[in-house]
Protein backbone atom coordinates (compact mmCIF):
# COMPACT_ATOMS: atom_id res chain seq x y z
CA UNK A 1 0.00 0.00 0.00
CA UNK A 2 2.86 2.41 0.79
CA UNK A 3 4.47 1.87 -2.61
CA UNK A 4 1.21 2.60 -4.44
CA UNK A 5 0.67 5.72 -2.36
CA UNK A 6 4.24 6.89 -3.08
CA UNK A 7 3.77 6.21 -6.80
CA UNK A 8 0.57 8.26 -6.81
CA UNK A 9 2.28 11.02 -4.89
CA UNK A 10 5.17 11.08 -7.33
CA UNK A 11 2.87 11.12 -10.38
CA UNK A 12 0.73 13.83 -8.87
CA UNK A 13 3.77 15.97 -8.04
CA UNK A 14 5.02 15.51 -11.61
CA UNK A 15 1.62 16.55 -12.98
CA UNK A 16 1.68 19.68 -10.81
CA UNK A 17 5.24 20.40 -11.97
CA UNK A 18 4.18 20.07 -15.62
CA UNK A 19 1.20 22.37 -15.07
CA UNK A 20 3.50 24.90 -13.38
CA UNK A 21 6.01 24.81 -16.25
CA UNK A 22 3.29 25.21 -18.88
CA UNK A 23 1.74 28.09 -16.93
CA UNK A 24 5.09 29.86 -16.53
CA UNK A 25 5.81 29.41 -20.25
CA UNK A 26 2.39 30.82 -21.14
CA UNK A 27 2.93 33.80 -18.82
CA UNK A 28 6.30 34.59 -20.43
CA UNK A 29 4.69 36.27 -23.46
CA UNK A 30 2.48 39.34 -23.57
CA UNK A 31 -1.20 38.43 -23.84
CA UNK A 32 -2.68 35.03 -23.11
CA UNK A 33 -2.84 32.69 -26.08
CA UNK A 34 -5.52 30.08 -26.68
CA UNK A 35 -3.33 27.51 -24.92
CA UNK A 36 -4.19 29.20 -21.63
CA UNK A 37 -7.73 27.88 -22.05
CA UNK A 38 -6.37 24.33 -22.15
CA UNK A 39 -4.55 24.92 -18.87
CA UNK A 40 -7.76 25.77 -17.02
CA UNK A 41 -9.31 22.26 -17.14
CA UNK A 42 -5.88 20.75 -16.44
CA UNK A 43 -5.50 22.80 -13.25
CA UNK A 44 -9.13 22.05 -12.33
CA UNK A 45 -8.54 18.29 -12.73
CA UNK A 46 -5.44 18.56 -10.54
CA UNK A 47 -7.39 20.44 -7.85
CA UNK A 48 -10.10 17.76 -7.88
CA UNK A 49 -7.50 14.98 -7.70
CA UNK A 50 -5.74 16.77 -4.86
CA UNK A 51 -8.92 17.10 -2.80
CA UNK A 52 -9.84 13.47 -3.54
CA UNK A 53 -6.43 12.22 -2.39
CA UNK A 54 -6.52 14.36 0.74
CA UNK A 55 -10.02 13.10 1.58
CA UNK A 56 -8.99 9.45 1.25
CA UNK A 57 -6.17 9.66 3.77
CA UNK A 58 -7.25 11.54 6.90
CA UNK A 59 -4.88 11.26 9.80
CA UNK A 60 -2.00 9.71 7.87
CA UNK A 61 1.20 11.54 8.64
CA UNK A 62 2.97 10.60 5.40
CA UNK A 63 0.40 12.35 3.25
CA UNK A 64 1.11 15.72 4.82
CA UNK A 65 4.77 15.49 3.83
CA UNK A 66 4.24 14.70 0.15
CA UNK A 67 1.50 17.33 -0.19
CA UNK A 68 3.99 20.02 0.82
CA UNK A 69 5.93 19.83 -2.49
CA UNK A 70 2.89 20.33 -4.78
CA UNK A 71 1.68 23.14 -2.52
CA UNK A 72 5.04 24.91 -2.82
CA UNK A 73 4.98 24.44 -6.62
CA UNK A 74 1.49 25.92 -6.89
CA UNK A 75 2.21 28.87 -4.59
CA UNK A 76 5.54 29.53 -6.33
CA UNK A 77 3.85 29.49 -9.73
CA UNK A 78 1.14 31.91 -8.58
CA UNK A 79 3.72 34.27 -7.07
CA UNK A 80 5.98 34.24 -10.15
CA UNK A 81 3.04 34.89 -12.50
CA UNK A 82 1.72 37.63 -10.24
CA UNK A 83 5.01 39.58 -10.33
CA UNK A 84 5.49 38.96 -14.10
CA UNK A 85 8.78 37.13 -13.49
CA UNK A 86 8.39 34.76 -16.49
CA UNK A 87 7.88 37.66 -18.92
CA UNK A 88 10.81 39.65 -17.55
CA UNK A 89 13.15 36.63 -17.41
CA UNK A 90 12.39 35.46 -20.94
CA UNK A 91 12.70 38.98 -22.29
CA UNK A 92 16.01 39.52 -20.45
CA UNK A 93 17.41 36.47 -22.23
CA UNK A 94 15.94 37.52 -25.60
CA UNK A 95 16.39 41.29 -25.44
CA UNK A 96 19.90 41.51 -26.96
CA UNK A 97 18.89 39.39 -29.96
CA UNK A 98 15.67 41.35 -30.49
CA UNK A 99 17.48 44.68 -30.14
CA UNK A 100 20.22 43.70 -32.57
CA UNK A 101 17.60 42.82 -35.17
CA UNK A 102 15.43 45.86 -34.39
CA UNK A 103 18.34 48.19 -35.13
CA UNK A 104 18.88 46.64 -38.57
CA UNK A 105 15.31 45.81 -39.64
CA UNK A 106 14.34 46.82 -43.15
CA UNK A 107 11.00 46.93 -44.85
CA UNK A 108 11.64 43.45 -46.29
CA UNK A 109 11.51 41.75 -42.91
CA UNK A 110 12.22 38.15 -42.03
CA UNK A 111 9.39 36.72 -39.96
CA UNK A 112 8.34 33.29 -38.72
CA UNK A 113 11.58 32.58 -36.93
CA UNK A 114 13.14 32.56 -33.49
CA UNK A 115 14.65 35.79 -32.19
CA UNK A 116 16.09 34.99 -28.80
CA UNK A 117 13.57 32.81 -26.99
CA UNK A 118 10.55 34.24 -28.82
CA UNK A 119 9.00 32.91 -32.00
CA UNK A 120 8.36 36.07 -33.99
CA UNK A 121 5.36 35.77 -36.31
CA UNK A 122 5.68 39.18 -37.86
CA UNK A 123 8.21 42.03 -37.94
CA UNK A 124 7.29 45.53 -38.98
CA UNK A 125 9.49 48.56 -39.44
CA UNK A 126 7.88 51.57 -37.80
CA UNK A 127 9.06 55.21 -37.62
CA UNK A 128 12.07 55.19 -35.30
CA UNK A 129 12.10 51.45 -34.59
CA UNK A 130 10.49 48.07 -35.14
CA UNK A 131 7.66 45.88 -33.84
CA UNK A 132 7.77 42.13 -33.25
CA UNK A 133 4.54 40.13 -32.97
CA UNK A 134 5.11 37.23 -30.57
CA UNK A 135 1.53 36.26 -29.63
CA UNK A 136 -0.67 36.15 -32.70
CA UNK A 137 -4.05 34.91 -31.46
CA UNK A 138 -5.07 35.59 -27.91
CA UNK A 139 -8.17 35.08 -25.85
CA UNK A 140 -9.16 38.72 -26.40
CA UNK A 141 -8.66 38.43 -30.21
CA UNK A 142 -5.62 40.67 -30.19
CA UNK A 143 -2.04 40.25 -31.31
CA UNK A 144 0.71 41.17 -28.87
CA UNK A 145 4.37 41.85 -29.19
CA UNK A 146 7.28 44.09 -28.40
CA UNK A 147 8.11 47.43 -29.99
CA UNK A 148 11.59 48.90 -29.98
CA UNK A 149 11.38 52.71 -30.13
CA UNK A 150 14.56 54.22 -28.69
CA UNK A 151 14.26 57.88 -29.74
CA UNK A 152 10.70 58.84 -28.85
CA UNK A 153 7.55 57.82 -27.07
CA UNK A 154 4.98 56.22 -29.38
CA UNK A 155 2.04 58.30 -30.46
CA UNK A 156 -1.34 56.95 -29.23
CA UNK A 157 -2.62 57.20 -32.81
CA UNK A 158 -0.04 54.59 -33.88
CA UNK A 159 -1.60 51.86 -31.77
CA UNK A 160 -1.78 50.62 -28.20
CA UNK A 161 1.57 50.77 -26.45
CA UNK A 162 2.49 50.18 -22.83
CA UNK A 163 6.00 51.00 -21.65
CA UNK A 164 7.90 47.83 -20.71
CA UNK A 165 11.51 48.79 -19.99
CA UNK A 166 14.09 51.09 -21.53
CA UNK A 167 13.26 51.66 -25.21
CA UNK A 168 10.89 48.66 -25.26
CA UNK A 169 7.10 48.73 -25.27
CA UNK A 170 4.46 46.03 -25.27
CA UNK A 171 2.06 46.70 -28.11
CA UNK A 172 -1.25 45.19 -29.04
CA UNK A 173 -3.22 45.20 -32.23
CA UNK A 174 -6.79 44.14 -32.77
CA UNK A 175 -10.33 44.86 -31.65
Amino acid sequence: MGLIRNCRALLFTGAIGLASLLTLFEASTPGLSGWALALVPYWLALAIAWSWMLGRAPGRRGWALWMFVPLVLVLGTVLLVKIDAPLHARFALSGPSLERYARSVRSDYAADRWWGLYWVDEVEKIPGGARFMVTSLTMDWKSYGFAYIPDRAPDPEEGRYEHFKGPWYIWSDGP
